[in-house]
């Protein structure tokens, strides 16, 4: 009886096909079952159960690592979807753009020169990985007390802006989410690397989601805007940092349930609960949008 190869999940952008159609083959050759999804434009559930099984059963993840790669949100949910199901990640590069950052303590391959040696070289190395997630380097963020307390305000702001939806005052709501625009915008300005100005960013375009279709929210409808997308980015750049930041990962979450990416949202969210409670107990607000998407996913 033949012997299963082991699968191998590869990530990229479809701008890089004809590179991962080599590293494809180059993992084919070397004894592996590499998973690669063909499509040319990515269409159906960011998260699909296929997509979620493919990687679940993947021995590894080889990530072709580009600039339009860095800007992909598939590539970006694949990378940190493997990360969450604790397979290891391959990174293959194709250009000067970093690596996210808890990756950067990683062993890459460098295509942009020899690349048929380091073809040669992906299969053993993907034999190598160990049978768990990548080790990443602690977070040392130096804060200045200018930038710690700009976070302070602006996370004061954003409860109290939410404390004014929650006694139905709509209107003075949205005056200070105007206010609170321009004093966010600055921040991202000024402290543009930062990950908790990041993750205050993804919360800022998640509230002005909410008031600019405060009616149809509260409904239950998410029409499209380009408000999810904006938050969503900077989700992603914070959890590209910090990829157990539980306040990201569900932030992360409803947005993706905004877009109906309910398997996704889900998976996320699901994350947050769990990052929470190793590191400081319940996260009640992950915990109920939990039961909500759960809801919405059993009602669709």
């Amino acid at each position: 009886m033949a012997r299963k190869r082991p699968r191998v999940f590869i990530s990229y952008s479809s701008v890089n096909r004809n590179v991962a159609q080599q590293v494809e083959a180059a993992l084919d050759a070397a004894g592996f079952d590499p998973w690669l999804d063909r499509s040319d434009i990515r269409v159906g559930a960011l998260l699909g159960k296929e997509l979620q099984q493919a990687i679940k059963a993947s021995r590894a993840l080889v990530l072709i690592w580009s600039k339009a790669a860095s800007v992909s949100r598939w590539v970006a949910t694949e990378v940190l979807t493997c990360f969450h199901l604790d397979r290891f990640i391959v990174p293959c590069v194709l250009s000067g753009t970093e690596l996210p950052q808890f990756l950067s303590r990683s062993v890459y391959f460098d295509l942009r020169k020899g690349r048929k040696d380091a073809l040669e070289r992906l299969g053993e190395q993907v034999m190598r990985a160990p049978r768990s997630r990548n080790e990443f380097p602690a977070i040392e963020s130096y804060e200045s007390e200018e930038l710690q307390q700009k976070i302070d305000q602006l996370a004061h702001q954003q409860q109290t802006m939410l404390g004014l939806l929650e006694s139905n005052d709509l209107s003075g709501a949205k005056k200070m989410q105007v206010k609170l625009s321009a004093e966010m915008l600055a921040a991202e300005k000024r402290w543009r690397y930062d990950p908790m100005i990041l993750n205050l960013a993804g919360y800022h375009h998640k509230n002005s989601y909410m008031l600019k279709h405060w009616g149809e929210y509260c409904a239950g409808r998410f029409p499209k805007d380009d408000e999810l997308q904006q938050g969503e980015r900077r989700f992603f750049d914070t959890l590209f940092v910090n990829p157990i930041d539980c306040n990201a990962l569900n932030g992360l979450g409803n947005l993706l349930l905004f877009q109906g990416e309910l398997l996704a949202a889900e998976f996320f969210v699901e994350k947050a609960v769990k990052c929470a409670a190793k590191t400081g107990g319940p996260y009640t607000q992950a915990i109920h949008d939990l039961e909500l998407i759960r809801r919405r996913s059993r009602a669709s």
